[in-house]
């Protein structure tokens, strides 16, 4: 079980880290001077990732496995429909000043959502075997730079922004979905409550699944929508 919580955290980094750099890229897009824009996210990014730590409610501090599938159904929504959001927003004339507030607080959301998942995933890897900060912390590492690399060299030269954005969403859900197998380690009450969370991650991953199967028509039309 130890080593599929280490595949799930690098899962996640992965997913989170693809996010920012998807919106790094659109806001270098649409208001140019790209080192300042990927600096910007990036630093955004880690500090709002140390607030979401400081700031994680106490209740998902009690009940961490459904916390932790509260941060994922949140993050597969709000990270794959970012580009989305920012397009449509552009597209509808929203520029300058309330376009970047837009950009940089979905930002902030996503980095202070990860910074959630870090103590949580702690909080899981030490009931399985104590002391497992540090693990989770070097795998979670490893995770933003896969991500990081990936979506340099693969992801934003041959998939796309707004592919991307559906695909990473879904290898979020399916992550989040993933947590099913750690069901026996919680009291039954966080079991039960689990429920509802699971199968919104599902209903999540198939309609992220059906947007990938319209994945060129999607990129198409946000191209189009990019170049008015």
């Amino acid at each position: 079980m130890g080593s599929a919580l280490f595949i799930v955290t690098l899962l996640l980094a992965f997913c989170s880290i693809v996010y920012e750099l998807l919106l790094g890229q659109l806001l270098s897009a649409f208001l140019g001077n790209t080192i300042v824009r990927y600096s910007v996210t990036v630093g955004l990014y880690m500090s709002s990732m140390g607030f979401g730590a400081l700031l994680l409610p106490k209740r998902f501090q009690t009940e961490c496995f459904v916390g932790l599938l509260k941060v994922e159904l949140a993050l597969s929504i709000i990270g794959s429909s970012a580009a989305m959001i920012l397009l449509a927003s552009n597209f509808m004339g929203l520029q300058g000043l309330p376009f970047s507030f837009l950009a940089h607080s979905l930002i902030v959301v996503i980095g202070v959502l990860t910074g959630f998942e870090i103590p949580l995933l702690i909080a899981i890897g030490n009931s399985l075997k104590p002391q497992s900060e540090a693990r989770v912390l070097g795998v979670d590492y490893l995770g933003a730079f896969l991500g990081s690399v990936l979506f340099a060299f693969f992801f934003y030269p041959h998939v796309g922004i707004f592919l991307t954005a559906f695909i990473v969403g879904l290898i979020n859900a399916l992550a989040g979905l993933s947590l099913f197998r750690f069901w026996s380690l919680f009291q039954e009450t966080e079991r039960t409550q689990s429920k509802f969370f699971l199968v919104a991650l599902l209903f999540i991953a198939v309609v992220l699944l059906i947007l990938i199967a319209n994945g060129d028509s999607i990129e198409q039309l946000g191209t189009r929508m990019y170049l008015q």
